[in-house]
């Protein structure tokens, strides 16, 4: 069905993103809080305060009971609050020293991800490649000095057993020169014709040291012969560990290499699963909530699923539009370099990456409709915001009306704006248009949900395509979402339609799940490959151990023949000595019965004898002393091949350290996407903990505050009931003072009055003194004044002299009916003080 020509314009209500709105609202619901905070004060300070005159003390100590009680519930609740701060606090700090390091894990996790070039990873596997390379030499370097060593051990062995074999037949060259010697004291002792019978015992005695020496180089011969066959057996043995060590050796490089090759694979494998996810991560869609649009229109209960959209949809960096920058003109308005100055390809980008999430969201909603985004879509939206010249967030109607002469007639038209902000780079443009488009879909009730029916696809539901674009005013930033329908379609497909990225992840996720199959190949081949390289390092371990073992047997094998040799040496220079001594011993028995020219020729051929083992012991000596020194010599020469031996080893320790260290560098640079992703997260929710402790505790301390100033309030009204308590008790202390008072002076009149006497005649009455007194009353023998006061009581005993003459002087009239005469003027007396005494009790009550 053919429309007329339409303008929907409607202006996206909020001009900033939706993290923005986010924060009014919050800002909102602070206020309310505080109104209400300020409410309850009110209510908690509000109470009525009675006055002293209109409560009695009952009245009033339950009040003080009642505040107290009040006061005691406050105070626990305060204390609580104080707590729940002291708590809220210790949490702050535990987050800070968690955003702190994981801080420290981001930074080396982002060193890392910027050094992750696929060129720093070619070279961190050649680097390994040569630094296992380079064990291989360090430990042919270290065989090498092992050999070395060896061959320095059997010279220093050889070079010892020399020594030996000197000291022997310097031993024996001294046994000579001492057997010669007593070959010359016995020759002179035959001359002399002294110790006869000395000389039969030496003999005797030679003989049987001939005989033990000769079983004890027996003895030394055999053991000898055994030390020799036992390090023969030592070297077959250390020759085989040495086969078996090589062959570990062996093993050991062909394991270690396997390992790399399946650790290479693995890294790739890796790397491929990252990439895939890194595209899946990146993919941005909006998800509708169920029921939000039909055909027939909008759901009627947006309010509540615009929150679910909300809740639902949040934006996905993207990395690669993350290097991507966007140049930025300065801003006359403030000389900021702020407004946005997209290239035709990135206008381009923008849009289609734009197009593919809205044709997500009508497939979602079941609309046959799509958009299109053409190079003719792409002028028409470019020509609206290059030509706006309305300065604020409304639409430019002459712009909007112009584009139809100047780029292409439209049959149905439909705009919705909003602003953006100055964009770094593609992921924040992005970013801010995505966020604009949940404002429009989800938070557009103060626009009649006008923005939603655009971007749903609902102003296009008759029409089978919705051509599309998104340009940016060049003096403001504010990016408009423009729609149409040609009135001539081919003239709006010149070009040809641009390919619209589907945000449909099926085929990302298919080869994710196959990457993922050979990633999880290669993780058990590597597994494998590490297993049996494990064991062929801990074979080698084993053989180099065997070798090392077999080495230790075989030089201690060679020390106990060197021994065995020298101590069978010792014993066979022993038995010479004492044949040479038993040979002398005989002669001179023999020469006992020679003459004397025989005698003095022994004698003479003794000490020639004599002189040539002489020379001979300095012949040994000398021979000694450079065997000796040969021996220093090889020693010298064993402790510096150790020393080789040990740098050796060392340089083979370093290099495999080097190889672990590059091979740990490169796991960090094949795994720093993820790693950083990890770290990255792990920094967020760490940021995010602390705002929430934060927050937590401003909580706790607006709570805080509350219970105090109720506290406070609260404490206040227990003054105030106090404070009436205190009037009401403090007014009938003084009435009880008062009373009191009366009751005392009372007392103290009445005590005084029974001390003060008065006596009274028919028709008088006088004091102590003998005064006579008027105006007062007398009854039952009390004197009472005009006011009724008690001052005295009447005697019929004469106290002093004064009243005694007072008395005689009243008495001079007639007794008769004198009595009764007063008593009856009394009388009349006493019913008027009667009277006045009875008025007088009715005032007081």
């Amino acid at each position: 069905m053919k429309k007329n020509i339409k303008t929907l314009y409607t202006a996206t209500a909020v001009a900033t993103l939706l993290m923005a709105a986010k924060t009014q609202t919050a800002q909102a619901a602070t206020s309310n809080a505080e109104t209400k905070t300020n409410s309850e004060t009110t209510t908690a300070t509000g109470a009525t305060t009675t006055t002293p005159a209109q409560v009695t003390k009952e009245t009033a100590q339950a009040d003080v009971n009642k505040a107290q009680e009040v006061v005691n519930d406050q105070q626990a609740e305060a204390n609580g609050a104080q707590k729940a701060v002291d708590t809220a606090n210790q949490k702050v700090k535990d987050a800070q020293a968690k955003v702190d390091s994981t801080k420290a894990t981001l930074d080396e996790a982002t060193k890392a991800k910027q050094e992750a070039t696929q060129e720093n990873i070619d070279k961190t596997k050649s680097d390994i490649s040569q630094a296992e390379s380079d064990i291989t030499s360090k430990q042919n370097e270290a065989s090498q000095a092992e050999s070395n060593v060896n061959t320095k051990q059997s010279a220093v062995t050889q070079a010892q057993s020399d020594v030996n074999t000197s000291k022997a037949k310097v031993d024996q060259a001294t046994a000579d020169v001492n057997a010669k010697q007593a070959s010359v004291d016995n020759a002179q002792k035959v001359l002399d014709g002294t110790d006869a019978e000395q000389i039969r015992k030496n003999a005797d005695d030679a003989q049987k040291a001939v005989d033990s020496d000769k079983a004890n180089v027996q003895v030394k011969t055999t053991d000898a012969t055994n030390k020799a066959t036992a390090v023969s057996e030592a070297q077959k043995a250390v020759d085989t560990a040495q086969t078996a060590a090589q062959t570990a050796k062996t093993n050991s490089d062909t394991t270690s290499q396997k390992l790399a090759e399946a650790q290479s694979a693995v890294n790739d494998a890796q790397t491929k699963v990252n990439s895939i996810n890194d595209q899946i991560n990146s993919v941005n869609r909006i998800e509708m909530p169920k029921g939000y649009a039909t055909h027939k229109g909008l759901a009627s209960n947006l309010d509540e699923l615009g929150k679910q959209g909300l809740a639902m949809n949040k934006y996905k960096d993207d990395e690669k539009a993350k290097q991507e920058k966007i140049e930025l003109a300065v801003d006359p308005a403030d000389n900021v370099k702020s407004l946005v100055r997209l290239t035709a390809d990135q206008q381009k980008e923008i849009t289609l990456w734009t197009a593919g999430i809205l044709n997500d969201i009508r497939k979602q909603l079941g609309f046959s409709n799509r958009i299109v985004v053409t190079n003719k879509s792409l002028e028409f939206a470019k020509y609206i915001a290059d030509n706006s010249t309305i300065a604020g967030l409304e639409h430019d109607d002459k712009a909007l009306q112009d584009v139809s002469k100047n780029v292409l007639q439209i049959r149905i038209q439909s705009e919705s704006i909003g602003f953006g902000g100055a964009q770094a780079t593609m992921n924040d443009l992005q970013e801010s248009v995505y966020y604009l488009m949940l404002q429009m879909l989800f938070d557009d009730a103060d626009s009649n949900w006008g923005h939603a029916m655009q971007i749903s696809g609902m102003d296009f539901d008759q029409m089978k395509d919705e051509y599309f674009g998104i340009g940016i005013r060049p003096q403001n930033n504010i990016i408009g979402f423009e729609t149409f329908y040609p009135e001539d379609p081919a003239k709006a497909d010149e070009g040809g339609r641009l390919t619209i990225p589907s945000v449909d992840t099926t085929e990302l996720q298919a080869e994710l799940t196959t990457a993922q199959s050979d990633l999880n190949t290669k993780s058990n081949a590597l597994t494998s490959a590490k297993s049996a390289n494990d064991e062929a390092q801990s074979a080698l371990t084993t053989a180099n151990n065997n070798l090392a073992t077999a080495q230790t047997n075989l030089t201690n094998a060679q020390k106990a023949k060197t021994q065995a040799d020298s101590d069978l040496e010792t014993a066979k220079t022993q038995l010479t000595t004492d044949e040479a001594k038993l040979a002398s011993a005989q002669e001179a028995v023999q020469a006992l019965s020679a003459d004397l020219a025989t005698k003095q020729a022994n004698l003479q051929s003794a000490k020639d004898t004599l002189e040539e083992s002489k020379k001979n012991l300095a012949r040994a000596e000398s021979d000694l002393t450079a065997k000796q020194n040969a021996l220093t010599e090889a020693e010298n020469e064993l402790k510096s091949a150790q020393d080789t031996l040990t740098s050796a080893k060392q340089a083979v320790s370093d290099a495999q350290a080097k190889v672990d260290s590059l091979k740990a560098k490169l796991d960090s640079l094949t795994n720093a996407e993820p790693n950083y992703e990890s770290a990255k997260t792990a920094y967020d929710k760490a940021v995010s903990d602390l705002e929430t402790a934060q927050n937590n505790l401003k909580s706790a301390e607006n709570v805080n505050d509350e219970a105090q100033a109720k506290l406070d309030s609260a404490k206040s009204e227990l003054a105030k009931a106090q404070a009436v308590l205190d009037k009401i008790l403090e007014k009938e202390r003084a009435e009880e003072a008062l009373k009191k008072a009366e009751e005392e002076a009372k007392e103290a009149a009445v005590k005084r009055a029974q001390a003060t006497h008065f006596y009274q005649t028919e028709s008088k009455l006088f004091d102590a003194q003998g005064k006579e007194v008027t105006g007062y009353v007398v009854k039952d023998n009390q004197v009472y004044d005009a006011k009724g006061n008690l001052v005295g009581v009447v005697s019929k005993k004469v106290m002093t002299r004064e009243l005694h003459r007072a008395l005689v002087k009243a008495n001079t009239l007639p007794q008769t009916g004198n009595e009764s005469t007063v008593l009856a003027g009394l009388g009349v007396a006493l019913i008027g003080l009667g009277s006045m005494l009875g008025v007088a009790k009715r005032k007081r009550q």
